[in-house]
């Protein structure tokens, strides 16, 4: 099974200053690179059960074993997305266990 999907923001703050979304399932562990659709900048990220933690992998043993995953070009924007009422009902979801 796939695990629940739901979206994730971010922010390339240091590269472009744009926001862009991006798709995590609640089965995700481990090392991920996110690419910035815009600039192609790499934001190394832990994840546990499709939510991303305030650890960050970097050194090259971690980056060889880390999954790349690309943003949404579409989503690319210079506002965030997490404001949107939409969002935040979905995040509830995540976290409150579907109820």
């Amino acid at each position: 099974m796939a695990g629940m999907r739901f979206k994730e923001e971010f922010y390339c703050g240091t590269e472009c200053g744009k926001y862009f979304l991006t798709y995590l399932r609640t089965n995700m562990n481990g090392n991920y690179t996110v690419e910035c659709p815009h600039c192609g900048h790499h934001h190394y990220r832990v994840v546990r059960d499709g939510i991303i933690t305030q650890d960050r992998h970097k050194d090259e043993y971690e980056l060889s074993r880390s999954v790349l995953i690309l943003g949404l070009e579409s989503t690319i924007r210079d506002t965030p997305w997490h404001d949107d009422p939409d969002f935040k009902r979905q995040r509830l979801r995540v976290i409150d266990g579907g109820n």
